[in-house]
């Protein structure tokens, strides 16, 4: 009873946030990503996430306003910046790419988050 209890409150909670916000979903995102259309839509929800920390607290807005390669793709692996805009706020996000057998792998670089403006 528990567990389900705790399963309920979990998902309710997730919907309640996914819904309170107003995300751009459109695939390509702007700019110059390598990353295909799959791998696009994957990330678009955990680079949000880091864009909801830079937000105003009353923005419900959210959207991909460019990407960029900041570092060239060698042996499968390459870097990129994602900026997120946030109302009138903007976060650049550097993302690291690695290209494996399975796919392709992804990780944000938290420290590395900086706001501009």
């Amino acid at each position: 009873m528990k567990k389900v209890l705790l399963s309920l409150l979990a998902v309710m909670t997730i919907t309640t946030f996914a819904y309170a916000y107003n995300y751009d979903k459109t695939i390509p995102v702007k700019g110059g990503t390598l990353a295909d259309g799959k791998l696009q839509a994957e990330m678009l929800f955990p680079v949000y996430a880091y864009g909801l920390r830079i937000a105003a607290p009353d923005c419900k807005d959210f959207s991909i306003s460019d990407t960029k390669v900041t570092k060239q793709k060698k042996d499968g692996a390459w870097e990129e910046m994602w900026t997120v805009k946030a109302c009138t706020r903007t976060a650049n996000i550097p993302i690291k790419f690695t290209t494996t057998e399975n796919g392709t792998e992804y990780a944000i670089d938290p420290m590395g988050v900086k706001v501009a403006k």
